[in-house]
Order: structure tokens, then sequence, then C-alpha cells
């Protein structure tokens, strides 16, 4: 779900009532530049909810003539909406719905604080977009942050990669899945960055969700072989220790994510048996963790470019487990400037799958299989 988040245009001084401020002449032209620039990026949300108060109630109403919606006052979008507000003006959407909220500061800049993480000071006019991908983890993602004069600059013709970065540092690469049919929408959204935020810390509660999810999954037998070596960043010299078993390809990136972990497997059912399906499990168990850090808005980077032999000696892992992986997890930035121009290129270049036909087989051996015809 897509959020909008609308500071109102400019407005007069408060004279009598400050419910009653109007939108300047010049306010009003702003918002209507603004809104004709929201037109041409395809902003189309299927509610637009605007404060009672004169000022954002005219900047609604002009952004919502243009984009050929109608407005819904509501009063939980006055002087002190917070998250509780937007989840249950929300609660009887699609989750594939955008919303547009048009209200006030500071409010507006707190709920996308809350949100993202991001401190951000929206102006007069100024647009935000969050990306949330679970109402209920009420998280997301900052993926614009538009001033006024980046609307003035767009309105006057001018492509959204020429206004100063104002757009283009704030929006995180979109690379879903080309798929041939529906998927979730975790799925869809899975792929594995290299520009983690590095201010960005992943909290406790998140982190243990995240490991639990691993904790459920399939395993031959119920043996549950898997273990992790785990290292937020916080935890300066554990990270330290876990980045150390990092190849020199992997560490310039990774030194951002704000948890490290190295992925272990018991290849052993017992004394002495073997145990084929360890790894196949361990894969299992770190596949869940991955949908359930994307449902908290963190992505997750495997990395087979790690020294296992370094690891085991660092952590004194016992002969019949084997370090299989190294993981790094974190928020995503926008800005990618402290990425090495190859990274950058990786971050933004577009995700490549084999096709159906050349994995699924019957009948014979890379025989394309003939339901997917």
């Amino acid at each position: 779900m897509k959020y909008y988040f609308v500071r109102h245009g400019l407005a007069e001084e408060l004279q009598d009532s400050d419910f009653n401020r109007e939108l300047t002449d010049r306010g009003r032209r702003r918002v209507g530049t603004a809104a004709r620039v929201m037109k041409r990026l395809n902003i189309c949300p299927a509610k637009i909810f605007s404060s009672p108060r004169l000022r954002s109630l005219q900047t609604a109403e002009i952004i919502a003539e243009e984009l050929g919606m109608e407005v819904v006052v509501a009063d939980a979008v006055n002087f002190g909406f917070d998250l509780p507000d937007m989840q249950q003006l929300t609660r009887g959407l699609d989750s594939n719905d955008d919303v547009m909220f048009v209200g006030h500061n500071p409010d507006m800049s707190l709920v996308v604080h809350k949100l993202t993480g991001s401190n951000v000071a929206m102006k007069k006019g100024g647009l935000a977009r969050v990306d949330v991908f679970s109402r209920k983890a009420r998280q997301g993602e900052l993926v614009w942050l538009i001033a006024p004069k980046a609307f003035d600059a767009l309105g006057d013709g001018v492509d959204a990669a020429d206004v100063g970065g104002e757009i283009g540092k704030e929006r995180l690469p979109d690379k879903l899945a080309d798929s041939s049919t529906p998927l979730h929408q975790l799925i869809q959204r899975r792929w594995s960055p290299l520009g983690f935020d590095p201010d960005r810390r992943i909290e406790k509660p998140i982190l243990t969700s995240i490991l639990e999810a691993a904790r459920w999954a399939a395993s031959s037998s119920n043996l549950q072989p898997w273990r992790f070596i785990v290292a937020p960043k916080d935890n300066a010299a554990e990270f330290k220790k876990v980045f150390s078993v990092l190849k020199e390809g992997n560490q310039p990136w990774a030194q951002n994510a704000a948890v490290l972990m190295i992925a272990v497997a018991q290849n052993n059912r017992g004394p002495g048996v073997p145990n084929p399906h360890a790894s196949h499990d361990l894969g299992q168990a770190i596949a869940q963790m991955v949908l359930q850090a994307l449902d908290h808005g963190i992505y997750v980077h495997q990395m087979g470019g790690f020294f296992p032999e370094k690891a085991r000696e660092v952590y004194r892992i016992p002969e019949d487990y084997e370090p299989y992986t190294a993981i790094a997890f974190g928020y995503r930035r926008a800005d990618l400037s402290h990425l090495s121009d190859a990274h950058r290129t990786r971050e933004v270049s577009q995700r490549q799958r084999q096709e159906l036909g050349e994995m699924v087989f019957n009948g014979s051996w890379a025989r394309r299989a003939d339901f997917l015809d």
C-alpha cells in the first residue's frame, strides 16, 4: 500500500480563526502545479482524506479535482493525526489501495518518521510517499519526499531526474519480479539489495520475529538442523567478528547492514549418521526468515562470499556443523552515494530469471513440462 502525505499549501496569516485560514493566491497556484505533477507521476489514490481546516481542505480539493476524485473530510486528520488514526481510516480498504492524507505539521512529518525512521521536515505544499507493506507492522519505506520547489520545476517541464536530486535522491529502485503469473507481494518484492541504511537499526522484537520464522520452518524428521550466529550492529564486537569472515568484495556494502549473520547446519542426524537433507532444511529456514523480514520492511542479502573455515575458527564451530552462508539484514536507503559505481549499477539493474520451461520438466530430463504450454 502506498501512503501519500501532503502538507497544506501556503495560507494566509492568522487573524480571527485558525480553522478558517484560506490558501493564499500563491499557495493555490503552487498546489495546482503540484497536482498536475502528481497526475504526471500517475498518483491515483483510492481515497483522499483531508483535515477539515480550510487550508487543508482547499489543498485537497485542488489535488482531487486534478486527479478526478472526491475528498473525504476526516476529523482524524486534524491536529494530532497519528498512526492509529491512519490505520482506522484505512481499515476497510484493500491492501493494494493507495491513500492520500492532506493535513498539518508537525503531524505529517512525525507520521512519516514513525513509519520509516527518516527525519523529514515537510514544507507547505510538499509531498511524501511511504510504501507500507504490513499495516500491522507499522513500518514502511520513504520513497519520495518532494519539496514545493521541486514541484515548481517539474511543473515547468523539467524531468524528475534533473530536479537537483530532490526526487531521485529519495526514490528507491523498483525491482518487482516480472512474473508470468500473480505472486504474493512478499515474493514479488524479494530481492537482494546492497544499499542498506547504515544509521537504522533493527529493533529487538522485530529481529526476534524474524528468527522465530526460521524456527517454524519444515525439516526432515523435524530435526531442525539450522543454527544462526547473529550480530546486531549495536553489538560492535560481535558485528566486527562476523564482518571479519566476509570476503573483501562483500565488506564495502555489508558494513552498512543492521545485522550480520552466519547460517550453520548440523550435517549429522546422530553420531556417524549423515543428514543429507540438512542444507535443504537450512535453506527453508532462511527463506522463511527472508519473507518475515520483508514483512517488516527489512531486506536480506545472502552471501556465499565468506570464509567458512575462518568462521569455524573464530566461533569454534564443531566439526559436524557446517557454515553454509553469511547473511546481511537491513533497511534500504534511497541515497546510494555510499556505494561504489559497480554496486550502484547493480542496485538499479533489472532482475533476470530463467524461464520456467528451462527448469520445470516432465517426460524426460530437460523436456519442457507440457502443462506450461
